[in-house]
């Protein structure tokens, strides 16, 4: 890829209450999905990113505990946070705030044993959001963002199934499943020249250490 690319930099939200549960969360958006106090805690240091990293816009899911990791962020800057109703959690159905191991238990079938995740064919009976829909928006999302500002630094904190399939949406439409969730608060960094339709995939699940990012 030449120099006329987007910078991409992906965060998955702080520590939820769900999260300690291990529940499934999906479009779940309520007192069980907010931020634990430790996750707050442990946003409030990611402020450091914008000491030595230029970082030009960032984005957010709608669910609050994506707008609230990036509240904390961006706490510290002039920076807008925009929201993007495509950046949201996929919706798992009726299994949205579901216990995880008890579902699995009931429903084995439906998860993939190394990744921990929900398969595609479980929409079948949960009635979740169809998998190919919910790629098609985020990939719409990152294609319009980066026709709209070329050559930009962008920061989006979305969620753990958003990360790892624009992961593999990068490597040709290899499954989502295929990876487990990115941790809390972590940081995986994409390149996108829609122009060329040429897309690369810098790091995935990286902890952030200190304040260089890029």
């Amino acid at each position: 890829m030449d120099g006329n690319n987007d910078n991409f930099f992906l965060i998955r939200h702080g520590e939820t209450y769900a999260n300690r549960l291990n529940y499934i969360q999906g479009t779940l958006n309520d007192r069980l999905t907010s931020l634990t106090k430790q996750g707050m805690l442990e946003a409030a240091n990611y402020q450091k990113l914008f000491d030595n990293n230029q970082i030009d816009y960032v984005y957010t899911s709608p669910l609050r505990r994506a707008v609230k990791t990036g509240q904390i962020i961006c706490a510290t800057t002039n920076i807008k946070l925009q929201v993007d109703e495509r950046l949201a959690e996929i919706s798992y159905g009726k299994w949205n705030g579901a216990d995880i191991s008890k579902l699995k238990q009931q429903y084995s079938m439906y998860f993939d044993v190394e990744t921990n995740d929900v398969r595609p064919h479980s929409i079948l009976i949960n009635q979740g959001e169809n998998f190919e829909h919910a790629r098609a928006r985020i990939w719409s999302f990152l294609l319009d963002t980066s026709y709209k500002y070329p050559q930009q630094n962008i920061l989006i904190i979305t969620h753990g199934w958003i990360i790892k399939n624009i992961i593999s949406l990068c490597l040709e439409n290899i499954d989502g499943t295929s990876f487990k969730n990115p941790n809390n608060l972590s940081i995986s960094k994409i390149q996108l020249n829609p122009a060329l339709k040429q897309q690369r995939i810098c790091y995935y699940n990286r902890p952030f250490i200190g304040t260089m990012i890029l």
